[in-house]
């Protein structure tokens, strides 16, 4: 028995697979202060992607929580340090408590998620219910949600929807990474339901265009893998939608993830990924898929019962 490269195997990356610029910001937020020997904090998940928040924490980032902010132990390690805030926001709340600790704020927060506080601000000021579409679990709308003073209330789906208590002066808004078709069909029916709603659609323009893209490179693909991580909002989005498209579609973090029982010589394998995942990671995948070496009997020798041989049960008979 031999082992053989599985180089017959057809391995693309989509051209257009990339961290969306949010994403990117934040990593290269985050490298500079690494870089220049800060020490650097962070509240939870910087970006939803576990095997990159990996690499920055060994380049020396320190993941906290929330909690750690107020505790007297920490002082000693806040001093001369900064918080970076993640690409998916925080509550100001958080924001005042690192401040408060004597921490320097890196703003590492999306443009995207950036603009939808301050729209949230600024109607909860004037007077206005507000309703998000996205998870209630998500830092992004457990950020926003702060900022509505008790006056916002998360939509995750068209039956609540449905049965929501609407206030004459509502402004509907979206998480970043919410669905686009879902946004779409909840503002048709609040539409319905409501004469003063105001909508204002804060999906991301990238994540829309990333939906659109991956229609067309799933075409002519007997396998597509995507790659991101386990809580990525817009990775789920992306398999789904390939999916749809592919049956053949598998979501995986790394290389540790493939299941080779997948594969079959000649066959062409797309690659792609999410929102928060990095080049080196759809180059890593296909360095796996490109030199991973399957057993092989070129002799094709057969046992009694239709197996075959090993080589050297032939050169060392019993």
């Amino acid at each position: 028995m031999i082992s053989v490269p599985l180089n017959s195997m057809n391995v693309t990356i989509e051209s257009k697979a990339r961290p969306c610029p949010g994403v990117e910001r934040a990593i290269t937020m985050a490298e500079d202060a690494l870089r220049h020997g800060s020490k650097v904090f962070s509240i939870g998940e910087m970006i939803h992607n576990r095997r990159e928040i990996d690499r920055l924490k060994k380049l020396g980032l320190y993941e906290i929580t929330a909690e750690k902010l107020t505790d007297p132990q920490m002082k000693s390690d806040f001093e001369e340090a900064s918080l970076l805030i993640r690409a998916h926001g925080e509550p100001q709340h958080v924001i005042d408590l690192a401040r408060s600790a004597g921490l320097k704020i890196i703003n590492a927060t999306c443009p995207i998620v950036t603009h939808s506080q301050t729209v949230v601000d600024q109607h909860v000021e004037d007077g206005w219910g507000i309703f998000i579409v996205g998870k209630p679990d998500h830092p992004e709308v457990i950020g926003l949600m702060d900022r509505t003073r008790g006056n916002g209330m998360v939509i995750s789906s068209l039956t609540e929807a449905k049965n929501a208590d609407l206030e004459e002066r509502t402004l509907l808004l979206a998480q970043s990474t919410a669905n686009p078709d879902l946004f779409h069909d909840i503002c048709k029916l609040l539409s319905s339901r409501i004469s003063g709603l105001k909508i204002m659609d804060t999906t991301c323009r990238f994540i829309r265009t990333r939906q659109k893209d991956i229609q067309g490179f799933v075409e002519n693909k007997d396998i597509v893998l995507v790659i991101g991580g386990k809580k990525s909002s817009n990775c789920r989005l992306l398999y789904e939608k390939a999916r749809i498209l592919n049956e053949q579609t598998y979501r995986l973090r790394g290389p540790d993830d493939i299941d080779w029982t997948w594969f079959k010589d000649g066959e062409r394998v797309g690659v792609t990924g999410g929102a928060s995942t990095p080049k080196w990671q759809l180059e890593e995948i296909r360095s796996s898929l490109e030199n991973h070496k399957i057993k092989k009997n070129p002799k094709g020798l057969k046992n009694s019962k239709g197996g075959k041989f090993l080589w050297w049960m032939r050169k060392n008979p019993k």
